[in-house]
């Protein structure tokens, strides 16, 4: 959940949503208001060292997290990855599928590409099936509470670090947030 909320503020951000099901074994969600993804990068999107944000002037005044695509390509080889993405001033958002580190189709038969849908700016990251195809580190888990208690620590000292950024993180499936 870190990545995903630094990613959510380096995006720009001012509104950011977290809901996580069964200490995140089941569902991770995290969607922003930030800039989105453009259609042409979502394939990009999970690759390893494709999307760095780091650029020649940013070497002496970085104000990164760095780079968006590695935690995102390290989670889609042990989880499934839904990404819906939208541009200012795109007609629609786009949405794309991943698994075992690479873009899948939504459905079978399908291509394997971004696919146009409803949405608002900014992105959703959806994350589901953690640890579905590694049943070792899906054992060494906590307990659901202890899981998303470590999330809410972390999603607090992000909300508290950013100043007009608002956050908001709570279990799925509940209508109230605990932060």
């Amino acid at each position: 959940v870190k990545e995903l909320v630094e990613n959510a503020l380096d995006a720009g951000a001012r509104r950011i949503e977290i809901a996580q099901a069964d200490g995140g074994k089941t569902l991770i969600r995290v969607s922003d208001d930030g800039c989105g993804i453009a259609p042409d990068d979502l394939a990009l999107a999970l690759a390893r060292h494709a999307t760095s944000k780091i650029d020649g002037s940013d070497l002496l005044d970085i104000r990164s997290f760095g780079f968006r695509g590695e935690a995102l390509a390290s989670i889609s080889h042990v989880a499934h990855v839904t990404i819906t993405s939208m541009v200012e001033g795109s007609a629609c958002a786009y949405k794309a599928c991943f698994s075992e580190g690479h873009i899948v189709p939504a459905r079978p038969g399908e291509a394997a590409e971004p696919k146009p849908c409803a949405g608002t700016k900014g992105t959703q990251i959806v994350v589901e099936d953690m640890f579905y195809n590694a049943p070792t580190r899906l054992k060494a888990m906590k307990s659901a509470a202890d899981e998303y208690g470590r999330v809410l620590q972390v999603v607090q000292s992000y909300a508290i670090d950013n100043e007009g950024v608002a956050v908001s993180c709570r279990k799925g499936g509940e209508r109230t947030a605990d932060l």
